[in-house]
């Protein structure tokens, strides 16, 4: 099947023959071939196996920005994942367009794009090497949940990730600290913006290594198009990048506050205290 989508100034498509002269001069850097193959050395399984498609991107000129596979009913080693699975393999971005943010706009898209091509799998993975921070912020930031962590792995310790296609996806959310605000201290309000225009926020407020969230609103219209459940698994990453050493974040649900449990699920929160009208959830954000 050939699906080819536009999202803002990026287009993903699956591959055509006419770029494979592109592909072969994608270029990584060394260190970025420990991470990721490069496309040519993958291509030709991907194109010679039934069950993998290779896929592009293309930035507004047409030029081939960045690459990935996609693998359905793969298992990759050590994980125990369902067979009807989608994973994304050997993504990467072509060493001269970094830094523009077109990793970001795939995998921001990347669900959109593979329930179109895959309409019958619910669930997308992918794995990579725990050292590279700078990628598992992105696919947090685009609604990947880190699920499990291999200490040995081929390169040596690495993270799994998953989506569920059928949970509500808001590629547009972004989290930014409160204009109002001073510099970062205890308490800290973020504001959740969609589409450059405010739909709610959260407060957290720190506790050495510990962040508690003390309110999560999001404005009435907008309350069931999963803005709550995709700023949740945004969090962490924003976290990592304001508060230095912190290594979990907390929720406690009181009374009424309960019904907002399956979020807490959803957005890979784990109940660790329950008690006859509270639940507090926690999350681990640097492991």
């Amino acid at each position: 099947m050939f699906i080819k989508e536009s999202f803002e100034n990026i287009t993903i498509q699956v591959f055509e023959n006419k770029y494979k002269t592109a592909l072969h001069h994608f270029k990584l850097s060394e260190r970025q071939q420990i991470y990721s193959s490069l496309p040519k050395d993958v291509l030709d399984d991907a194109l010679s196996d039934k069950d993998r498609i290779a896929n592009i991107a293309l930035n507004e000129d047409g030029e081939v920005v960045g690459f990935f596979v996609l693998h359905q009913y793969y298992q990759h080693e050590g994980y125990d994942t369902p067979k009807q699975v989608i994973y994304v393999r050997s993504l990467s971005v072509n060493e001269r367009f970094q830094g523009c943010g077109y990793g970001t706009k795939m995998m921001m898209h990347l669900p959109q794009y593979v329930q179109k091509l895959f309409p019958s799998f619910n669930h997308l993975y992918l794995v990579v090497d725990a050292e590279n921070k700078g990628a598992w912020n992105v696919y947090e930031r685009a609604g990947f949940m880190h699920t499990a962590t291999k200490e040995e792995g081929p390169i040596g310790k690495e993270r799994l990730y998953y989506l569920d296609l059928d949970s509500k996806h808001v590629s547009s959310l972004k989290l930014k600290p409160n204009d109002n605000e001073s510099p970062f201290e205890t308490h800290h309000m973020i504001d959740m913006i969609k589409d450059g225009s405010k739909v709610g926020f959260i407060a957290i407020e720190q506790h050495q290594q510990r962040i508690n969230i003390n309110s999560i609103e999001v404005n009435k219209g907008e309350r069931h198009n999963g803005i709550a459940e995709s700023a949740l698994r945004q969090l962490p990453t924003y976290i990592r990048k304001k508060f230095v050493g912190a290594q979990f974040v907390t929720i406690t649900l009181y009374g009424e506050r309960n019904e907002l449990k399956p979020l807490c699920i959803n957005s890979n929160f784990v109940e660790i205290e329950s008690g006859e009208d509270f639940a507090v959830f926690e999350k681990y954000i640097n492991y």
